[in-house]
């Protein structure tokens, strides 16, 4: 028996077949392209999507040798905050506002000067990735389309459509981007009438399912392109990283898991409803019932190594190919070199805003130490190393209010480099695990897959029983204490610039 499992995220699809104790089988991937119109928008095609979603799991079905009958269940997670405005016909209107689009920071500021109690989730301030904030920028810039609009999806949403024919949002989403309260009726309806959003309501979806939840069967036109068979249960999924949880094992409190992708997700679980400035949450039966998901999290982490590799490494990726490595290992060899702190050189990770501590979509990234002796290799480990300050600046925000973390367990691209997960572990002073399958969100939702497809009780026994640590990496005591320099001159480094970063934000808006 065999569960299959699909992330949809930020530069492709993957998709990857797992036995019922999580061992992976077989994975197929296909990439898209993402779309910069202006500086802080980003958008996407959802029919490169699907055509992705078609071939990788093509790809990974004619890898496996498996038989479209012993797959007993499927499930899609999906990148958040990716926002698809589609008609009831399931016809979308405009490419997806992806994740990473901030272009509706006024829109935040407004939403966030309401003070409603429904902010609860976002004290600090409100994100312009956040659905609120999107749908009234649509709202307000392009209202022909708002008003042509039937149904706001998450691509989570939208995958589980084009796979059923049903339309529903899933709980996950909901609760961690669009205000969703289960404990108090759910929809904050006076919230968003505070907004100027009244009535919004009428543009979602009626159903809300829980991660694990059956969205209904694998349609006949969906199984065909995809070469299953029609009729397999497809189990509800939610946001990539946050459904990566279950593919890391993190689903009792103290966990705290890390994905490490594009950006960084950091989550973990309380069993009371907790709120704090510096952090998103805490919220009630996101994925785990029972339990409060809560967030910390970095807009741009693999991206920013994405985007020096793609822009200032080209002749690394000539002499990488000549020697059968990759572009990032002969990056990292080089930066192995430099010593902690990189002679002085300090990156800020704010290059499309900082989620937390600061929910600030106006600050952006900085490199402050620049000297004629700086080369590619200080400023590629500077990136590493300010990386990692962010995560540690969200890791004391967490203690700072008594949450308990007891392992911490990541998984995702960062992965795959030991010097990378080194300084993350140096620079936090925490061990960090990883796990026998790098891709969480992958297994997450073959987890959900599982429990939709009956073939465990719950997530958390299918997660206890379908994930295994492999490794951790162990803080150097010497080098933790060199780096703690380095932390608070991270985060000075913001206080003393974030005007300046705003005013240069605000004159391009």
């Amino acid at each position: 028996m065999y569960v299959l499992g699909v992330d949809g995220g930020t530069e492709a699809v993957k998709a990857a077949l797992f036995d019922v104790e999580g061992k992976p089988v077989a994975s197929g991937m296909r990439s898209y392209a993402t779309h910069f119109p202006r500086p802080g928008w980003a958008e996407q095609d959802p029919a490169d999507w699907w055509e992705a979603l078609v071939g990788a799991v093509r790809d990974c079905l004619a890898a496996s040798g498996v038989r479209p009958e012993d797959i007993r269940g499927i499930s899609a997670d999906a990148t958040t905050c990716t926002l698809v405005p589609v008609r009831a016909s399931g016809e979308v209107l405009r490419r997806a506002l992806l994740w990473m689009d901030v272009r509706a920071n006024k829109q935040a500021r407004h939403i966030f000067e309401s003070g409603h109690e429904a902010l609860r989730y976002s004290l600090a301030g409100v994100s312009a990735e956040w659905m609120p904030a999107k749908v009234l920028w649509l709202k307000e810039n392009e209202p022909d389309l708002f008003a042509q609009t039937d149904y706001f999806v998450e691509y989570t949403d939208w995958l589980a459509y084009r796979l059923t024919g049903r339309l529903a949002l899933n709980l996950d989403t909901v609760t961690q981007r669009w205000y969703y309260h289960l404990p108090s009726g759910g929809w904050p309806s006076d919230f968003y009438e505070a907004i100027g959003l009244g009535g919004i309501e009428r543009k979602f979806p009626q159903d809300v399912l829980r991660v694990g939840e059956i969205v209904g069967a694998l349609s006949a036109p969906a199984a065909e392109a995809l070469g299953l068979r029609p009729g397999t249960p497809v189990a509800t999924s939610g946001g990539d990283a946050f459904v990566g949880m279950l593919g890391l094992g993190v689903v009792r409190p103290g966990d705290l898991g890390v994905v490490m992708g594009s950006s960084n997700v950091l989550c973990g679980f309380t069993s009371e409803e907790v709120h704090f400035p510096g952090i998103f949450g805490s919220f009630p039966e996101a994925i785990v019932p029972g339990l409060n998901l809560i967030e910390g999290g970095q807009v741009s982490t693999g991206s920013i190594l994405n985007w020096f590799k793609r822009n200032f490494a080209g002749d690394a990726l000539a002499e990488a190919q000549q020697r059968g490595i990759s572009a990032y290992q002969l990056l990292d060899e080089e930066a192995s070199q430099i010593e902690p702190g990189s002679e002085g050189l300090i990156v800020l990770d704010y290059f499309q805003g900082n989620r937390t501590p600061h929910t600030d979509s106006l600050a952006r990234g900085v490199m402050v130490g620049l000297s004629l002796q700086s080369d590619r290799a200080h400023v590629f480990r500077a990136i590493m190393e300010g990386i990692a300050y962010g995560l540690k600046d969200i890791l004391d925000t967490f203690r700072r209010h008594e949450i308990a973390i007891s392992r911490i367990i990541a998984c995702g691209g960062a992965t795959r480099s030991a010097l990378f997960m080194q300084i993350y572990s140096d620079v936090t002073g925490y061990p960090i695990a990883t796990t026998r399958v790098a891709e969480a969100s992958l297994l997450g939702s073959a987890v959900a897959a599982a429990v939709g497809a009956g073939l465990y009780p719950s997530l958390r026994q299918a997660a206890e029983a379908m994930v295994a640590v492999s490794g951790a990496y162990q803080p150097d005591p010497r080098r933790h204490e060199a780096y703690q320099f380095y932390v608070e001159n991270y985060r000075e480094t913001y206080q003393q610039l974030k005007h300046v970063m705003h005013n240069v934000v605000r004159h391009l808006e």
